[in-house]
């Protein structure tokens, strides 16, 4: 955004400008005739004193000189217009004439996890089961954490294959164990996690996690490629590559990461089941 401001002089500060008399005159009978309506109206104005010429800023803008963009891809949005040839209100319902693209969401690096996870879109989700298990406390306090984070149609298609029990409360302890496999204990920005998988044996290495049960992170020969979760299981490669924050670091994993006993729990015989 660019702002408009006065001209500079030749040592390239700002050049101060004295109002004219007859401006500065006129600046203060308005400053009276404001506070004389107030009055009149019996409205009560703070002092009522002639404004600052300084220019106001009203946009706030955080102070942070780190910013990542976090992607959003889970939104659905139909574009076209009314009798469009081959679509029906049923097949292409039209909400909108004009295109528009899912709004990617800033990361700043010296906010804490929680904050973060709250504004991305894409974590949806992730987010509010962590709020529901009481992990995102958990994730409030100094850490660090790595955090490789869910997204919303990972979580959402396999809460539709086990009948809903992700929002169960029956299920909570279950829902924690999930959740808390994919929180690592300690700091793990992608350069590092590169260097600790390529100097270490097989290229593998276990990270502990909050649920007690170590996540493996592997290198993929075939795509060259970080690999997170079970080798021969449910596993993931990363999206979000390490967005740095102040307790932590952040990661999207592309698919589902499951602990095992989670991996080998019986599918629940349900059609019902209840949308994340």
């Amino acid at each position: 955004m660019h702002h408009l401001s006065s001209p500079s002089n030749t040592h390239g500060t700002m050049a101060a400008r004295t109002p004219s008399a007859p401006l500065r005159s006129l600046t203060e009978q308005s400053g009276r005739v404001a506070c004389l309506m107030a009055l009149t109206g019996m409205s009560v104005l703070a002092g009522c004193q002639q404004q600052s010429p300084a220019r106001q800023d009203s946009y706030i803008t955080p102070l942070s000189t780190c910013a990542y963009m976090m992607p959003t891809v889970s939104g659905t949005r139909t574009h076209g217009y009314r009798g469009m040839p081959g679509t029906t209100p049923g097949n292409n319902p039209v909400e909108s004439a004009v295109a528009y693209s899912n709004p990617q969401t800033p990361a700043f690096c010296d906010r804490p996890l929680p904050d973060t996870l709250r504004s991305a879109l894409e974590l949806a989700d992730y987010t509010h089961l962590l709020d529901s298990s009481g992990l995102l406390a958990t994730l409030q306090q100094t850490g660090p954490f790595t955090v490789f984070a869910l997204p919303n149609a990972a979580l959402e298609q396999y809460n539709t294959r086990m009948g809903g029990q992700l929002l169960n409360p029956a299920h909570i302890n279950t829902v924690r164990d999930i959740l808390a496999y994919t929180i690592v204990a300690g700091n793990w920005p992608h350069k590092a996690l590169r260097a600790a998988v390529d100097a270490a044996p097989a290229h593998s290495l276990r990270l502990p996690t909050l649920s007690g049960q170590p996540l493996t992170v592997w290198l993929d020969q075939t795509t060259d490629q970080i690999m997170v979760g079970t080798p021969n299981g449910v596993n993931s490669q990363l999206w979000v590559m390490g967005i740095p924050q102040s307790n932590g670091v952040l990661y999207f994993t592309r698919a589902l990461l499951l602990p095992p006993k989670a991996q080998a729990a019986p599918v629940p015989n349900t059609s019902a089941a209840g949308a994340l």
